[in-house]
């Protein structure tokens, strides 16, 4: 009994021993996994945190469009005082490249504390100043040309010669130096006649003699100085005026291009009868990586004559699918990357002078150029990158409505006929300064040039177009419910669920569609009204049946026979907006009723 009892109590205790043990090991296991999944979390909020530039803020006179961009498009913006930065920081330049940042296009990420002096920066270019720093002049990115594009052989000889004028006010040093870099280092040299910088009366030190000296060293570059500040268009005209080359190729201050960009711009610039564009690729204006952007440029503008970026009519996919290294149309350009034949540019009437600072100015150009016997093209095997800027650093003297406003004005003035009445009517503000627009000299050079109608224009180069027409019903569609179909504003290009907004009076625009004779229902930005799975949707205009809608009535059908129905929760708003909007059996229900109130256009 006695050997038994001690038998137990050896086994009790090695059992204990093996107990703690196992207990020891659950608690680190369980320690691990909660730090593990720690980690994990921390990973992903950071992964979705706002990014931290997004919550610095501009001072009014900075242009922001506050309806949304589809993307925004940059040109030639140049730096604000950097708020309450010291001079000695806002003059400085800190170029000082580490070996190996950014090489073949690749993105520079930032230790912690850097990060914070990165965010005190910022506001200067609104793009990473530290980041571009660090990255050499002459660094190197990777071949972005399609297969196609590589195979197309030039014969050098026959091609055109170039000056690239690029326009600079308050550029970041190491920003401007690396545009000029990679001109130089990927354009043959029998095309590149010189390169033209014309500084717009920059205030930065360091854009001063240290400019000079840097530049007195390149081969084929030289600087204008302008004393006075006239903006892009004053600053590209006095470049263009000092060209010698067969071909003017604009570039702003921010942009890199890559191997083979000159040769196709040459090529059909020499043809005498157009704009040609390049494809614009994106640098981050965070960490400066080069990125492809998709193969579908195609530019337009809104209701509310900003530009966008918009998908391709089908005609122009299948243009672009038989033959992916041809160049093709587009009804509108960015303005900030283009060429053309200095012949062509002048004999069009160059720039509008009148125009002030920047804004607008390549709508007016690619309405001219259209209307007036040219054509504008996007050729994609021409590849340069762009900073795109979320916020534009740049001050318009006198703020935005004596600028941007005068130069819509003047440009739907002299070009949109019966449409500029559309445009004026809608934005009042613009309407009071159209009458104090000198614009009788251009009047006359569209006169002399011979120049098409604007109905051309949308009916031959933009037949995809989403403006109101003679022949299009247009106006308000109001659910008997509550509410209208529309789009609120700040809606991305990829479109959104749809649902009701508020009815607004007749110069609400977000309130507004258009009925075409086909049976599309579009709205401003290029959206049409589309049955998708389950519910309705905004989405990019197209030929897809499913966009196709037929009024019988106060009912909307689909091809199909199902009636456009709107059902509303208890948090939805009656009178103004929200609510599920879906295809459904037609039934005696005043869900599926909807009125239409026509609103005058002009």
């Amino acid at each position: 009994m006695l050997l038994k009892n001690d038998f137990w109590s050896l086994l009790c205790r090695g059992r204990k021993k093996k107990i703690v043990t196992l207990l020891v090991v659950l608690i680190l296991l369980i320690n691990a996994m909660f730090y593990v999944s720690l980690e994990l979390y921390n990973t992903v909020k950071r992964k979705h945190k706002e990014p931290w530039y997004n919550s610095l803020h501009f001072d009014k006179d900075s242009y922001v469009d506050e309806t949304g961009m589809r993307v925004i498009v940059g040109h030639y913006v140049g730096g604000i005082k950097g708020g309450d930065l010291p001079d000695d920081v806002v003059n400085s330049n800190n170029y000082a490249p580490v070996p190996g940042a950014g090489e073949g296009g690749r993105p520079v990420q930032l230790s912690q504390r850097e990060l914070i002096t990165a965010r005190e920066l910022y506001s200067l270019h609104s793009y990473n100043i530290l980041v571009s720093d660090k990255i050499s002049i002459n660094r190197s990115l990777p071949d972005m040309r399609s297969e196609s594009c590589r195979s197309v052989e030039f014969n050098l000889d026959n091609l055109p010669t170039a000056t690239i004028i690029i326009v600079f006010h308050n550029e970041a040093w190491s920003t401007l130096m690396r545009t000029v870099m990679s001109v130089l280092n990927r354009s043959p040299g029998v095309l590149l006649k010189q390169v033209i910088l014309v500084d717009d009366a920059s205030d930065r030190r360091y854009l001063g003699e240290e400019l000079d000296k840097a530049i007195a060293k390149l081969d084929k570059v030289q600087i204008l100085r302008n004393p006075t500040r006239t903006g892009l268009v004053g600053a590209r005209l006095m470049g263009a005026r000092e060209a010698v080359g067969d071909v003017l190729v604009f570039l702003d201050a921010h942009c890199e291009v890559t191997q083979g960009w000159l040769e196709p711009l040459l090529d059909r610039a020499g043809n005498d009868d157009v704009f040609i564009c390049p494809h614009i690729d994106l640098l981050s204006d965070d960490t400066m990586s080069y990125t492809k952007s998709i193969d579908a440029h195609w530019g337009a503008f809104s209701w509310r004559l900003h530009f966008r970026w918009l998908i391709p009519g089908s005609d122009v996919l299948a243009l672009k699918s038989a033959n992916p290294s041809k160049p093709y149309p587009t009804p509108t350009m960015a303005g900030g990357l283009f060429a053309v034949r200095k012949s062509l540019f002048w004999r069009l009437g160059g720039y509008d002078e009148g125009m002030l600072i920047w804004g607008a100015e390549n709508l007016e150009l690619s309405w001219r150029a259209w209307q007036c016997g040219a054509r504008v093209e996007i050729t994609s095997c021409s590849r340069v990158g762009h900073i795109f800027r979320r916020h534009s650093p740049y001050k318009y003297p006198g703020g935005v409505a004596k600028v941007l406003n005068s130069n819509l004005a003047r440009a739907a003035t002299v070009w949109m006929d019966e449409w500029a009445e559309f445009f004026f009517k809608f934005n009042p503000s613009i309407a009071a300064i159209r009458d104090q627009q000198t614009v009788a000299d251009r009047v006359e050079l569209r006169k002399n040039l011979k120049c098409k109608s604007f109905k051309w224009y949308l009916e031959n180069v933009w037949p995809q177009h989403f403006f109101p027409t003679d022949d299009r019903w247009f106006g308000r569609i109001r659910s008997d419910i509550g509410g209208c179909l529309g789009v609120p504003a700040g809606t991305p290009g990829v479109g959104r669920p749809a649902s009701t907004v508020p009815c607004g009076n007749d110069l609400d625009l977000d309130s507004l569609v258009v009925y075409t004779p086909e049976g599309r229902v579009m709205a401003d930005e290029g959206l049409c009204l589309q049955q998708g799975n389950g519910r309705a949707v905004w989405s990019a205009c197209s030929d897809s049946s499913k966009q196709l809608w037929v009024q019988k009535g106060p009912r909307l059908k689909t091809p199909s026979g199902l009636c456009l129905t709107l059902y509303l929760t208890e948090k939805d708003d009656k009178d103004k907006d929200g609510g599920f909007i879906t295809s459904k059996k037609c039934i005696q229900d005043n869900r599926q009723i909807w009125h239409l109130e026509r609103v005058p256009w002009r």
